[in-house]
């Protein structure tokens, strides 16, 4: 019997021992395949050196500041403002953590305890309310391995965070992730979100602000504190209590930042800003030098001479001048008149007014919304057609003093009810009540300006119309108009390049030329007589057209054009002898280019909008002329630098003199002011180029002789 039960558990043993052995032969197999799955399948696939995100960079907001450090603006991909973990107070990279990571700096990258906690929590639940990624795996999720839902995916996460835990420090990781998490509103990153909905930096958000970013980590578009405000806050007492329980802060001051949200209005329309089209330019150099992704890869902040005080009184001067113009010529509201049959048509596509839904049909414009209207069969103002909508134009409008808009600008004004027609189209703008409208007010005359200091180039100020736009059409460097007389000192600088002294005697008399096809061009002078045998200087200040064209028979238009050029006049100029007169058109920057050449005793000079270039660490990446270095590479330099002698200094010196004489006695003598004209010095340190408006399509700009106004 005894030796029977023996026998039975020797039979057990061995079929134990060989159950084991085959287990373990199955395990061994088994993990042998894991791993080679695990090799080629997860391993095989990740970087093995990750040592490039030691210093990465994600793409930041380019930023501009004016001539004293003040930021006038910022544009980007995404919505970034780097700042550095040591800049901002402990409670908010404790928020994160307490939020989305309690064990951050105790784990390795990935949290094997938050894991099973995660796993018991949910399976107490019946659901995934509980993650368990690190803030290590979730800045490997958005930047190397992507957001697919999937195993591998996340095995792929895990082995990634405990490799970067390897390259990174702690705090190193913590900046990165705090400068990139997406915090909803097109925000990335604390600063950029601090800024966006409290109005101030995230240096100096209080604790209930950091863990009210902290909560929308999850899901941002969700607990928006605009969109949806009770959750916002309920997710804030969230983060608030887990900084408690950390130890992070106390119950008393959470207690504290439990109050009502309180926002700041989001940044709505530019309009009023100042310098949008000085902006504009720096924004548009900016991607013509370096293209749309290196400025924000570098975070660039971009240093200007822009100065707001000089800015806002161009600015002033420029209404000024357009208002008084039309106050003198009237208002132009007909924007255009239209044939019967293109009515349907008009009133169909609502210019103007917001466009609906799916349908595309038009909305009810809202009080002070600018838009077109039609004038209808019976010309009455009280019928005004916009859309399906009618309105009455008010009645002090109706007797407005107004002008035909292409018309020339000597016609005397008229009231609006006596020029209309059927088919008319006016530009107006709802009032407050419910079907009223009233004349637009965006003036049909524009003007603009460049103030540029002559010694550096610099662009202290830009205006590049009545009412500037960010990212609109900039008239100071885009809109091309006849310079009229303001062209002819680059003729008579070609006249004394060749020799001519300004004391020489000039003939102003009759002169016809061919102009082709058997005609003949007989140019007359403002005045409409002539002044016979006169000093050159005397020509020029009184802009005598004859003069003008006289020199350039004998200098040569393409002498004239390439002197032009060189002195800074970049658009391309037509060689024939009205150029003289200044029939072919240039920007106001081209103008305030070549006379500064002429200030600069004849060395060109290039406009300058950019001084300096930085990092978004402050490291000088560039300035004024010089190359853009990044990475040991040399990229296009910056416009500036000494510029090339482009005119005879003593040509240049007698030039500048010449045109001292049209401010003092010649046509521009209501440019004269007292105490600002320089005396006798061979480099006056400033000119600010003031332009004439331009009326209308058909009118030539400057009639008579402009020079700069040196002080």
């Amino acid at each position: 019997m005894q030796s029977r039960v023996i026998q039975v558990l020797r039979r057990v043993l061995v079929g134990l021992a060989r159950l084991t052995l085959w287990l373990s032969i199955m395990g061994i197999l088994a993990a042998g395949v894991g791993w080679i799955w695990l090799d080629r399948v997860i391993l095989s696939t990740l970087p093995d050196d990750l040592s490039e995100y030691r210093a990465f960079r994600p793409l930041t907001n380019c930023e501009v500041y004016d001539n004293k450090g003040q930021a006038i603006d910022q544009f980007w991909v995404e919505r970034r403002v780097w700042v550095p973990l040591d800049e901002l107070p402990d409670h908010v990279w404790q928020a994160f953590v307490a939020a989305e990571d309690r064990r951050f700096f105790q784990h390795k990258g990935v949290d094997l305890r938050g894991i099973a906690r995660a796993i018991l929590v949910n399976f107490q639940t019946g659901g995934t309310s509980q993650g368990a990624s690190t803030l290590t795996q979730q800045l490997v999720k958005n930047l190397i391995v992507g957001k697919e839902r999937s195993y591998t995916r996340k095995l792929r996460e895990a082995v990634l965070a405990v490799r970067l835990e390897r390259e990174q420090s702690k705090e190193a990781l913590l900046e990165l992730y705090l400068n990139y998490v997406a915090l909803g509103a097109g925000n990335y990153g604390v600063e950029a979100a601090a800024q966006d909905y409290f109005g101030v930096s995230a240096r100096d958000i209080d604790v209930g602000q950091a863990a009210l970013l902290a909560g929308l980590v999850p899901a941002p578009s969700r607990y928006s504190p605009r969109r949806s405000p009770v959750t916002a806050a309920e997710r804030r007492g969230i983060v608030l209590r887990s900084m408690v329980t950390l130890g992070m802060i106390s119950a008393e001051t959470a207690a504290s930042h439990q109050d009502d949200l309180v926002l700041v209005p989001r940044e709505g329309d530019t309009q009023g800003r100042e310098g949008l089209a000085y902006i504009t330019q720096v924004r548009r150099e900016l991607r013509a030098l370096y293209g749309d992704e290196l400025l924000f890869e570098l975070g660039l902040q971009v240093h200007t001479p822009l100065n707001l005080a000089v800015q806002a009184e161009a600015e002033a001067a420029i209404r000024e001048i357009v208002d008084a113009h039309q106050a003198r010529q009237g208002r132009a509201p007909i924007v255009k008149r239209l044939p019967k049959a293109s009515w349907e048509a008009f009133l169909s596509e609502g210019p103007g007014l917001r466009k609906g839904g799916g349908g595309g049909s038009v909305k009810e414009p809202a009080a002070g919304q600018c838009f077109q209207a039609l004038v209808g069969p019976k010309r009455d103002l009280n019928k005004l057609s916009a859309g399906p909508f009618t309105y009455q134009l008010i009645a002090e409008d109706h007797e407005a003093l107004a002008r035909a808009k292409n018309t020339g600008g000597d016609v005397p004004p008229v009231p609006l009810s006596r020029l209309i027609g059927a088919g008319d189209v006016l530009e107006v703008c709802r009032t407050d009540a419910a079907d009223a409208v009233r004349l637009g007010d965006e003036p049909w005359s524009q003007a603009s300006a460049v103030v540029l200091e002559n010694t550096t180039g610099e662009v202290v100020a830009m205006v590049g119309g009545y009412r500037d736009t960010l990212e609109g059409f900039v008239r100071a460097s885009q809109g091309l108009r006849q310079p009229g007389s303001s062209f002819k000192p680059y003729v008579y600088a070609a006249a004394l390049a060749k020799g001519h002294s300004q004391i020489d005697t000039v003939v102003d008399g009759p002169l016809a030329l061919p102009a082709g096809n058997g005609q003949t061009w007989s140019p007359k002078n403002y005045s409409g007589g002539y002044a016979g045998a006169l000093p050159m200087r005397d020509a020029m200040a009184r802009s005598l057209n004859t003069v003008a064209v006289r020199l350039a028979l004998e200098v040569g238009a393409d002498r004239i054009a390439a002197l032009a050029k060189d002195m800074g006049v970049e658009t391309p100029l037509r060689s024939d002898l009205t150029l003289a007169l200044g029939s072919s058109e240039v920007t106001v920057l081209d103008q305030a280019r070549g006379y500064a050449t002429l200030a600069r005793l004849g060395r060109s000079v290039e406009a300058v909008f950019i001084n300096r270039l930085l990092s978004v660490d402050q490291v000088e990446l560039a300035r004024a002329g010089e190359p853009l270095r990044v990475e040991g590479r040399s990229l296009a330099p910056l416009p500036g630098g000494p510029g090339r002698q482009v005119l005879p200094r003593g040509v240049a010196y007698e030039m500048v003199d010449m045109l001292r004489g049209v401010v003092t006695a010649g046509t521009a003598r209501r440019a004269s002011v007292e105490g600002s004209t320089a005396r006798g010095r061979p480099a006056p340190p400033t000119a600010t180029w003031t332009p004439g408006s331009s009326a209308s399509p058909h009118a030539t700009p400057w009639r008579s002789g402009w020079a700069p106004i040196v002080r």
